[in-house]
């Protein structure tokens, strides 16, 4: 563990190897944990044993938690390492290897046809020319720049969009964030839904406010909306198309509330002919055991017999009135079916 250096030295742990395992005996499960199998063992001899187990078996949580983190992390992908190269300051840090970052994103891009190889030396030669002139000029911009309250695409906006010398890098950029938007979080500073959510918004209005959005922003601002007829009557039926959504909606709940009714009073009904079925075929085993026991009786002339299946019988008449519970309580939940709408 301690050559995992880089984040790729330490994807490439093999969390199978014992040698990488701490000793299970100094395995931290908490100071409560920790406690009460003190107090256990003071009580109870074989309690060691037990403590042993269960620190083997958090030992085995932890591998399979961990190898699930592993298998599922995006970071396992030479493009997703290699993209943080669009972070200003690691572009800050050093320029031969947010050289050879890019180079990798590149090439993972030709593969895959996102762009043509041919491109990708003038990319790499405006990334040289965009680092040694504008991001120097603008050190403290890239150094400052905060993922927690910044995004990525602004900030490229105003840094690069606006020079042509580094047209190819720029679709490139535009590329990987369009890329990285689906799976990003606002504090990576990709997301740009962070401007239209609020506490409680559903997804319509989510939807709805994201499409505004775009809208207002597509045209350059407020400002340059054009106001047509169809635009105005929308905006004066809202209320009235908003009170048609509600009865819709309840409309639904109501509906949905019926169909789990009549659900719930199927499945109870299945179940009273279940029980009942084996409540009859319960009956017909006593009652043939009972007359079995009545031709031995009579065969080979012991009383014995004869009270066997007279107990016999009193537990099929006890079962018989269990029946007939049943079959009333068959028959009302039937009717109260019927007569459900």
């Amino acid at each position: 563990m301690n050559n995992a250096t880089t984040t790729v030295k330490l994807l490439q742990v093999d969390l199978t190897d014992p040698v990488t395992h701490m000793d299970v005996t100094k395995l931290r499960v908490g100071f409560v944990t920790e406690r009460d199998p003190v107090e256990h063992m003071k009580k109870n001899s074989g309690a060691e044993r037990l403590r042993l187990e269960f620190r083997q078996n958090c030992k085995l949580f932890l591998l399979k938690m961990v190898s699930k983190l592993f298998e599922k992390a995006p970071l396992k992908y030479p493009l997703v390492r290699n993209v943080s190269v669009l972070d200003p300051r690691v572009l800050l840090k050093s320029k031969e290897v947010s050289t050879r970052k890019l180079t990798t994103v590149l090439r993972r891009l030709v593969e895959t046809g996102r762009i043509e190889d041919k491109c990708c030396d003038e990319i790499i030669r405006e990334f040289g020319h965009f680092h040694d002139h504008s991001l120097m000029s603008a050190s403290d911009s890239f150094r400052d720049f905060n993922p927690q309250s910044g995004r990525l695409d602004e900030f490229y906006q105003e840094h690069l969009s606006n020079k042509a010398e580094c047209r190819h890098l720029w679709e490139v950029v535009k590329l990987v964030l369009v890329l990285s938007h689906g799976q990003a979080s606002v504090e990576r500073g990709f997301s740009v839904n962070k401007d239209v959510m609020v506490e409680n918004l559903k997804e319509h209005s989510l939807i709805a406010q994201r499409v505004i959005k775009d809208r207002v922003h597509s045209v350059g601002g407020l400002l340059n909306i054009a106001y047509t007829k169809e635009l105005l009557l929308s905006a004066a039926s809202a209320r009235q198309t908003y009170h048609m959504y509600l009865d819709d909606q309840r409309r639904l709940k109501q509906d949905e509330e019926k169909t789990q009714k009549r659900k719930g009073m199927m499945e109870e009904i299945t179940q009273i002919k279940a029980n009942k079925k084996r409540m009859e075929e319960y009956i017909r085993v006593l009652m043939k055991s009972a007359d079995h026991n009545a031709d031995k009786a009579e065969s080979q002339g012991q009383l014995s017999f004869i009270s066997k299946s007279n107990g016999l019988r009193r537990a099929a008449k006890e079962k018989e009135r269990h029946l007939e519970t049943l079959e009333r309580q068959l028959t009302d939940k039937l009717k109260e079916l019927k007569d459900t709408p």
